[in-house]
């Protein structure tokens, strides 16, 4: 048996994506038998209770993201769509519509309409995953490529959290997955329009519209706005009969459960990878040590709400001035991290966005350009994609636990992907299926000749 190659060591071709592959396989397995296994002790040998017999958050309210919505459902269209203990909506109007059909297929059982949305999201996405290992099928890593892919979806543990939330999500990724495999094939209008419909369910997507910005595409980043635009107007015009009311009660809805997050949550930090997750975890100690003053309270909700704010200008900065000459894959990386990273709140279901640049990593970028020996990358730039990318894709809430069951698995998260987007930053990664656009042409200019 060949011995694995250490993580100094640069080689090249199907052998050294075969080790890629073989350290991917090591740190996924390990994460997760790793936290199992916790669990397991924890629950079945020394009785402990939540969090640390679990790897989900509050099983207690399982498909609460869902279920929450259906007396809104029940009402759609008609003036009591808002006539009730919520009298607002915290996602964009078209969510309510992905949302819809499950309620009218099983309007009397909530959570069967919850658990057919599961089922629908797991199903797409076992689709995908299909499609992607029989476009390798000719290659000699068809194998190996394949039972990656299959350990990686069936060790999902974002998919098992959106899953157990029944998230709107789901859907909002499946079309960002859609996006992105047109964006490879070079169908910028069919992806602006996914990206679009991506970022109507849930508005953090719009984040994506750095992807035909970058390529100067000016046609189809109008067309996205467009039908961002188009998608929420229409929306709203047949949520209920009242536009100007429905628009009030959307913005209201969105803008207070935002501030509702910017107020220390202790429940959820440890399942909160956003950058200011890293803010709540020593403001809630503060908070918790202080008696849980109200000024106390009040001052932290407004250093989270300050710190939001410049995430967005700073990375918006970062994007333009750092990520606008990179190759397209290291732009992929970061705004699915930043849409990821600069939230409010940012719940372990939104990782399975990573999961679409690390599919282009190794399907594309391993697969393809490292396997035909077009481009070389240490193993441990490798590694430094690879490790990030294990840590999101696997729990570790049930062993990083805090005194009172606070735990700061989110916050290991979020660094992990602050890591991942400066590794982003510094290793290009060029992959010739982005059809990268044209220089502008510059005019020679001929010297003057010398004066008659």
């Amino acid at each position: 048996m060949r011995p694995v190659a250490s993580p100094g060591v640069t080689t090249r071709g199907p052998e050294f994506v075969l080790r890629c592959l073989f350290w991917w396989t090591v740190l996924l397995a390990g994460l997760s038998i790793l936290a199992y296994l916790l669990v397991f002790v924890n629950g079945r040998l020394l009785h402990l209770s939540y969090p640390y017999n679990t790897i989900l958050f509050l099983p207690s309210l399982r498909f609460g993201d869902f279920t929450t919505f259906y007396r809104q459902c029940a009402h759609f269209g008609t003036p009591q769509f808002w006539a009730h203990d919520r009298g607002a909506l915290n996602y964009p109007a078209p969510a309510v519509y992905v949302l819809l059909p499950f309620f009218r297929m099983f309007p009397h059982h909530p959570r069967m309409a919850a658990g057919a949305y599961d089922l629908t999201v797991a199903g797409l996405a076992l689709l995908a995953a299909l499609r992607l290992a029989w476009s390798a099928r000719r290659s000699t890593l068809s194998g190996p490529l394949a039972a990656v892919l299959a350990l990686t979806l069936v060790t999902s543990y974002p998919l098992m959290f959106m899953a157990d939330r029944a998230n709107v999500e789901g859907a909002a990724w499946l079309a960002a997955i859609l996006g992105t495999w047109a964006f490879v094939r070079g169908s910028h209008s069919i992806a602006a329009v996914c990206f679009a419909g991506a970022a109507a369910i849930k508005l953090a997507p719009l984040v994506l519209i750095f992807l035909l910005l970058r390529r100067r595409d000016w046609k189809n980043a109008a067309l996205f706005v467009a039908t961002f635009l188009a998608l929420n107007v229409a929306a709203m015009w047949f949520l209920a009969p009242n536009f100007v009311s429905t628009l009030r009660h959307i913005v209201h809805g969105i803008s207070s459960f935002q501030g509702r997050f910017f107020v220390v949550f202790p429940r959820g930090i440890g399942v909160d990878h956003s950058f200011f997750g890293l803010i709540k975890q020593p403001l809630w100690w503060i908070d918790y040590l202080s008696g849980a003053a109200p000024a106390w309270q009040l001052a932290a909700s407004r250093v989270c709400q300050l710190a939001y704010r410049l995430a967005w200008v700073v990375a918006a900065g970062f994007l333009i001035l750092r990520f606008r000459r990179l190759p397209m894959l290291n732009c992929l990386f970061a705004v699915f991290i930043v849409q990821m990273v600069a939230l409010p709140e940012s719940y372990d279901y939104t990782l399975l966005y990573l999961y679409i640049p690390w599919t282009v990593f190794i399907m594309l970028y391993l697969g393809q350009e490292v396997y035909a020996q077009r481009a070389t990358l240490p193993l441990a730039k490798v590694l430094a994609i690879l490790v990030p990318c294990a840590i999101a894709f696997t729990p570790q809430q049930c062993y990083l636990v805090l005194p009172y069951g606070i735990s700061f698995a989110g916050q290991i998260k979020a660094l992990a992907l602050l890591y991942l987007l400066i590794v982003a930053a510094r290793v290009p990664l060029p992959c010739r299926a982005f059809a990268e656009p044209p220089e502008p042409r510059v005019a020679a200019v001929s010297a003057p000749g010398p004066a008659a």
